[in-house]
């Protein structure tokens, strides 16, 4: 493992320092239980900043950063010279383990067959925790994968000086859009591989059941709300929903955002002035979360419902349709259904679709390895068109690279009209000071859209105060 800290002195107090952010953050994110006035007076926050009170819950939630459960491997040894062997631990994300598995075995024996002094120990053990665990104890791994500007965690983690700038190791970065640069760059300076791949929300539906009720595809917002209606009348789960995973259950609710608040979330992408989440268009795409949820369309179980369940119910045609990621493709086209594919439209008739670059081969190096160079080539590996296309194969994706050849599965995901940063982009670009505004609008604001506790006025304010309140002088 690399050693965060062993040099240069850090020794753990900035990655404390960086936990206690994250620990403010959670702090605020789990205080709304019930409406934003009752979080904001419970802590007395209306007129002024409680300083000692937030570091008093910072400290006492960094308890929390250092429980956290983790897989954690054995210190690498000292480097040696010319071509000597060398271990490199890398991290992958757990939660897609499954869906990566076969890729990342085929990629790492690849690697190693060109690379042969390189041995690559590749373990999905990464979760939020387990990087952060990591931070505290020392003892990140050589390289982990990271999720870019999608979140704050890697601006974090570059400006607190844990991630080897990449600038002078001579990327080509000529394939790749600005956008996707971008991605990867923090204050000038490129610290990840780049992405290959868009991200986007997908309706799922089984069109046996459309075929039932005779049932078409929406070309209309109003032919939507219409279907949904046609199938709740008729006992039907309409749209599948994950209540229980906080991930999951804010797809719905990234296409609403980008249905009715597409301009305005450009406008702050830009950092537009005057632009507000309480604008109406905000309120209206975070009320009609709700309003599905108070009419049925997700069905009688939602809230319970787990990630297994929530496929299930589709892939067991208990619901005719399901909300989820482009990524998973083809573990739609191989599950038996019927499948047919659609982008929700708006008003208009216009397909505008929330997304985001794939971060399945976005990967960051440790300041402290031990093995820069070596780590750096793989990375330079992870942005080939070789590994780019394998991964493509692999998985059904949506490239955004001209030389990578698009899957026959992906041919219908690749006609919509426009495309805007999902919510969770756009608050993350609104997130300062610590303020970990994605986790407060994906674990708290739609958690209580969900269960009626909050309407849309309400969650705008809340999330606009945070904003707010985090970006204000101390």
């Amino acid at each position: 493992m690399a050693s965060a800290g062993a040099t240069s002195g850090r020794s753990g107090i900035k990655a404390r320092g960086l936990c206690m952010e994250r620990a403010t953050a959670r702090t605020y994110n789990q205080g709304n239980r019930g409406t934003k006035e009752m979080w904001w007076s419970m802590y007395g926050l209306k007129n002024k900043r409680p300083a000692a009170l937030t570091m008093l819950l910072a400290v006492a939630l960094l308890a929390g950063c250092a429980k956290s459960d983790s897989i954690v491997g054995e210190q690498q040894p000292s480097p040696k010279s010319g071509n000597e062997q060398v271990a490199l631990q890398v991290w992958g994300d757990l939660g897609n383990q499954v869906a990566l598995e076969a890729s990342f075995r085929l990629i790492n024996e690849n690697f190693m067959k060109q690379y042969p002094n390189i041995r690559i120990n590749y373990k999905f053990v990464q979760t939020p925790e387990s990087l952060d665990f990591g931070l505290l104890s020392n003892e990140l791994p050589d390289i982990f994968y990271v999720q870019g500007n999608k979140t704050t965690k890697m601006s974090e983690l570059a400006r607190n000086g844990y991630l080897l700038p990449l600038d002078e190791y001579g990327f080509d970065l000529r394939r790749f859009p600005e956008e996707a640069v971008q991605y990867g760059t923090v204050d000038g300076k490129l610290y990840s591989s780049l992405p290959a791949f868009l991200d986007t929300k997908v309706v799922y539906y089984n069109k046996d059941i459309f075929k039932r009720y005779h049932l078409s595809p929406p070309r209309t917002w109003d032919d939507f709300i219409a279907l949904l209606e046609a199938l709740s009348s008729r006992g039907i789960t309409p749209i599948s929903m994950p209540g229980t995973e906080y991930k999951e259950r804010s797809w719905m609710s990234y296409v609403l955002m980008a249905l009715f608040a597409h301009d305005k979330s450009e406008a702050l992408m830009n950092d537009a002035p005057g632009v507000k989440l309480t604008d109406p268009e905000f309120v209206e795409g975070l009320q009609y979360f709700r309003d599905f949820a108070e009419k049925g369309y997700f069905g009688a179980d939602y809230v319970s419902q787990d990630r297994v369940r929530w496929q299930l119910s589709f892939t067991s045609g208990e619901a005719a349709m399901i909300v989820d990621g482009s990524w998973n493709n083809l573990l739609y086209e191989n599950s038996g259904v019927n499948l047919g594919k659609f982008y929700v439209p708006n008003r208009e008739g216009k397909r505008i679709i929330p997304v985001s670059y794939n971060n399945w081969t976005t990967y960051s190096v440790s300041a402290a390895t031990k093995y820069p160079e070596q780590a750096v080539q793989y990375l330079k590996y992870l942005n080939s068109r070789e590994v780019q296309q394998l991964m493509g194969d692999a998985t059904g994706m949506i490239p955004i690279l001209g030389d990578i050849e698009p899957s026959d599965s992906i041919q219908d995901l690749m006609k919509y009209d426009a495309t805007v940063d999902n919510f969770t982009t756009v608050m993350a670009h609104l997130s300062k000071r610590g303020m970990d505004a994605p986790t407060l609008y994906r674990q708290t604001v739609l958690a209580e859209l969900l269960t009626s506790k909050l309407n849309g006025k309400e969650a705008a304010e809340l999330l606009q105060e945070a904003v707010v309140y985090f970006d204000a002088d101390p």
